[in-house]
């Protein structure tokens, strides 16, 4: 489990409902989306991503998007 509650990598990147990363702005930002509208903005999925730290401190949330991003991205 990573400092946030999050656990594993990719599409199996998982947390519990009130894991501390649920407070994150950027988990804030896209849990609220459906998958089909975070496809219509991948393209600010991955400015997130892109603009996010290469850090440990960045890790759990980066994974997080990561996790977004393969299930929105299998779904062509």
């Amino acid at each position: 489990m990573d400092p946030l509650g999050g656990n594993g990598n990719g599409s199996a990147w998982f947390s519990a409902y009130n894991a501390e990363i649920t407070n994150h702005p950027l988990y804030q930002k896209w849990q609220s989306l459906t998958i089909a509208e975070v496809a219509a903005a991948l393209t600010d999925l991955k400015t997130d991503i892109a603009n996010s730290q290469a850090s440990a401190q960045a890790a759990p949330i980066l994974n997080y998007l990561n996790w977004v991003y393969t299930i929105v991205s299998t779904q062509a």
